[in-house]
């Protein structure tokens, strides 16, 4: 087994996929977002989730279904981003669901000489200005054009650029996406796809919505929000809440959602060195560390090199159930931590999992969750368990 290392429990992606489309079940399809090598868990993850209930899934790139394709050949997917029209003939050979963006690229694909019938989903920008249709008229047109073609217009979808918690943009994305795709029969259309995982667990189904995404909700995380607690301060913040909610017609917050998930993923190492370090001694690169006192350190093989990320706001591991604080500059390869007489070579390092959460992680590194996951995913030898 390597020095540095993530754990990937395949049992546990299978589990929360039930949960989660246990309790949403009012959604018929679930679209696993498994682009960024499945949040750097590793392709091997869909089958797992396929398993639990998720049956669609979208990527982001060609490569990225080639890679699907060596462990499932039969799963639905969608590709996010358009697929250049060069690539076509590629794209029918891996199944794939292609994503619409605009007139011009429909215009192309649908001009090209390819006689594979594809399933085609037409993106709507309503308010990201990032992919998709900003005219209603476009896309009325859009449908018409692929409704006169070999190909089937299976879907249409938005993607939200907030949370939506107490946030008016939020619900302006909704009504924008609604008024869209107001010219399309919607009951020709299978699958009308809106959020994200914090869409689906912080809000209540959209009336049209058919389908739902999620990404890291899959992996493990529960990502709505709490409330406030039960305080004087908290419980004016919550009675704000619920006067702007009204105020501006807001939609609903769902907080504290109790469901069973489980993140799928740990990172470990090991000790390679163990040494005293006197007060008045710098350790790190800058003798920017000071021992202020009289300490131990375990020298870890593992720095920004492995994907956590440079800063160290606070950086704690675990070990032997009990967590030591980073002391000196993270190197590329290399990190220090202050420990006690207890700590041998022998005792395992836990840096994500255990005690520390991928939010206390973010924290530490100043990453964001998913950037995390997929820096440490994808810059570690992954080792997959089912227990």
């Amino acid at each position: 087994m390597t020095d540095t290392y993530t754990v990937i429990n395949l049992n546990d992606l299978t589990s929360n996929a039930e949960a989660l489309t246990e309790k949403y079940s009012e959604y018929g399809t679930f679209i696993g977002i498994v682009k960024g090598d499945a949040y750097g868990h590793g392709y091997e993850a869909v089958n797992a989730l396929q398993k639990g209930g998720v049956n669609y899934f979208a990527v982001s790139s060609l490569e990225e279904a080639e890679e699907i394709r060596r462990f499932n050949t039969s799963a639905s997917l969608l590709c996010l981003e358009p697929v250049s029209i060069k690539r076509i003939d590629e794209a029918a050979e891996l199944k794939l669901t292609l994503a619409i963006p605009d007139l011009d690229y429909l215009n192309s694909f649908l001009s090209c000489d390819n006689k594979h019938p594809f399933k085609l989903h037409i993106q709507i920008d309503s308010g990201f200005n990032r992919l998709g249709f900003k005219d209603k008229d476009e896309v009325k047109k859009a449908a018409d054009l692929i409704e006169g073609s070999i190909h089937s217009l299976e879907g249409v979808y938005q993607h939200y650029a907030t949370a939506g918690v107490f946030d008016p943009y939020y619900d302006a994305q909704t009504k924008r996406f609604k008024e869209l795709i107001s010219l399309l029969d919607l009951s020709k259309i299978p699958l009308i796809h809106l959020g994200s995982g914090i869409a689906l667990m912080a809000h209540p189904k959209t009336d049209i919505a058919t389908a739902t995404r999620m990404g890291l909700v899959m992996y493990g995380y529960n990502i709505a929000p709490e409330s406030y607690g039960s305080g004087l301060k908290n419980k004016l913040r919550t009675a704000r809440d619920k006067h702007f909610q009204k105020k501006y017609n807001l939609s609903e917050v769902i907080r504290d959602v109790e469901i069973d998930l489980k993140p799928a993923m740990s990172m470990k190492t090991r000790i390679i060195q163990i040494k005293d370090v006197k007060a008045g001694e710098h350790i790190g690169y800058l003798a920017a560390y000071t021992a202020e006192e009289d300490m131990k350190i375990a020298v870890l093989p593992v720095g920004y090199n492995n994907g956590i990320g440079h800063k160290d706001n606070g950086r704690v591991v675990e070990i032997k159930g009990k967590l030591y604080p980073v002391v000196g500059e993270i190197g590329m390869n290399m990190m220090c931590v202050k420990i006690d007489e207890s700590i041998g070579y022998d005792d395992e390092v836990t840096l994500l999992g255990g005690k520390i959460t991928l939010g206390m992680f973010s924290r530490f590194s100043g990453l964001g969750l998913a950037e995390v996951l997929l820096g440490i995913g994808k810059n570690n030898k992954r080792y997959y368990v089912e227990e």
